[in-house]
């Protein structure tokens, strides 16, 4: 016979059809049946309905969830992506995280079943990525857990106690032009076009998406501004488009249009025939891969930061040959490194730097050139050093 549990919170009763004890009770006017589990003590059987019953008493109990990890993440990132509350560039980011997450066995486990320790075994098996992708994964289980809360399907955040590991890669070395290599690759410019953008990146710190998105409405010469408002990005298929927005909302920034770039900028506007300030010839926007493989050529031919490497190819079906292939390490986002140097050599402060740059805050700038400020500091005093000699 069944036995009620006080203030209708359930039934507990023996089956003689099952040969088992079970708990049956209600929760959200939905029926739902606890058995005792094959050789389960009766003891144990009571002291699992005890619990339930705390907790349908205090409204922190879980419905049973059959959802794993990585179905909770991807249905997260497809309703961002429908709701139109992430970028399709986001949304294509996200899915190459969520694929790192997909590849362990951790994605095939219940959300409500994983705990901190497989959360922290996971994340320790990452450091081989950057510290950019490390970040970008424990990110990604923070917002799976958090909306698991959220939905009701857990009480409790694993990741709470879970400690992000560091990369056993070194941090990629911020590096710029030296000021005779920057000389070096300015006298290597020869096409028109690519010499406009270029210099335009050399000298304003601009990313180079930045400028190939920059259209005539953002241009302002009347008060000698540039409006920094979008920029180059991929769908989710991977393809190159004009993005909506910038990088990040502080990379939505004003830059001053100074005479370095005045009269370049005035020649790209009006010889332009679209909307867009740089487009190819057939009036379709250049991309950032292209300008990499422009400035790589011409870094190459300049002999800036070029190494030999021996490659072996082949002459017909029975002969090969070794060739030594000289190309240069360096890449086009070296020119806002190089901008930013420039602007610390000629004293500018870290602040201003930061808004020219588009930095969300001061520790990034001071944290990405950290190496030049300590070079300037050292100058800095020098020239306090030289004056209290003359007191």
């Amino acid at each position: 016979m069944a036995r009620k549990v006080g203030n209708g919170e359930g039934s507990l009763y023996y089956s003689e059809t099952e040969k088992k004890w079970i708990f049956q009770y209600y929760h959200n006017g939905k029926q739902h049946k606890m058995r005792q589990k094959q050789n389960e003590r009766v003891k144990d059987f009571k002291k699992r309905v005890t619990d339930i019953k705390k907790t349908l008493n205090d409204n922190t109990y879980i419905e049973k969830i059959d959802i794993t990890l990585y179905e909770l993440g991807k249905e997260i990132n497809d309703n961002k992506f429908k709701r139109n509350l992430i970028s399709s560039a986001t949304y294509g980011k996200d899915k190459a995280t969520l694929k790192i997450i997909q590849n362990d066995n951790i994605s095939n486990l219940k959300i409500q079943k994983i705990n901190s320790h497989q959360l922290q075994n996971f994340m320790d098996k990452q450091c081989h990525y950057s510290n950019e992708v490390i970040n970008k994964i424990f990110q990604m289980l923070s917002r799976i857990f958090k909306e698991a809360i959220r939905l009701d399907y857990i009480n409790k955040d694993p990741m709470i106690n879970v400690i992000k590991p560091k990369s056993n890669k070194l941090n990629a070395k911020v590096e710029s032009l030296s000021v005779e290599e920057q000389k070096a690759f300015m006298s290597q410019l020869q096409n028109e076009k690519y010499k406009n953008i270029f210099t335009i990146a050399i000298y304003t710190g601009m990313r180079m998406g930045e400028i190939l998105a920059l259209k005539k409405e953002d241009i302002d010469f009347g008060n000698k501004i540039i409006h920094i408002q979008r920029t180059l990005t991929r769908d989710e298929f991977g393809n190159t488009i004009i993005g909506e927005t910038t990088k990040t909302y502080n990379s939505q920034r004003i830059i001053p249009i100074t005479s370095l770039i005045e009269d370049i900028l005035k020649t790209c506007y009006n010889q332009s025939t679209t909307d867009l300030i740089f487009t190819r010839s057939n009036n379709m926007p250049f991309t950032v891969s292209m300008m990499n493989l422009q400035f790589n050529r011409i870094c190459t031919n300049a002999n800036l930061g070029v190494e030999t490497k021996i490659i072996t190819r082949k002459i017909n079906n029975e002969k090969t040959r070794q060739i030594n292939h000289k190309k240069s390490r360096y890449n086009q986002h070296m020119l806002r490194h190089t901008y930013a140097t420039r602007c610390i050599e000629a004293g500018m402060p870290a602040e201003v730097l930061q808004k020219l740059l588009g930095h969300s805050d001061i520790q990034t700038t001071i944290n990405t050139y950290t190496t030049i400020f300590d070079k300037f500091k050292n100058k800095q005093v020098d020239i306090f050093v030289e004056y209290i000699n003359k007191i």
